[in-house]
């Protein structure tokens, strides 16, 4: 059963690591997100899936423009694909959240 009181804290933190300019703490969070991209597609619960489509994905895009992350960006591109290829077909939010994104605005 999920802890929701324990599990959203924790998945408010994965968000905003990529704003931050530690390039360390992003390269050790990627697993996790990768993770969570591949439990939200396996186990099709709403809220985790709308969480990584929409909240998860914006952040991973955003986190592209921290300097700092050039280190990692392959690897923020590869999520970034993942969560689309996978969610986009269920839900409109990683279109949505991408050409927002594009546009430039938040």
């Amino acid at each position: 059963m999920l802890n929701v009181s324990t599990a959203v804290p924790a998945l408010r933190i994965t968000v905003e690591v990529f704003s931050w300019t530690d390039s360390e703490a992003v390269t050790k969070i990627i697993p996790f997100c990768g993770a969570l991209i591949h439990l939200a597609v396996a186990t099709n619960r709403a809220e985790l899936s709308q969480f990584v489509a929409k909240d998860l994905f914006s952040s991973i895009l955003q986190g592209l423009s921290v300097e700092l992350n050039s280190i990692t960006s392959s690897e923020l591109v590869g999520l970034c694909r993942e969560i689309y290829v996978y969610l986009s077909d269920r839900d409109p939010a990683p279109r949505q959240v991408f050409l927002r994104y594009i546009i430039g605005q938040k």
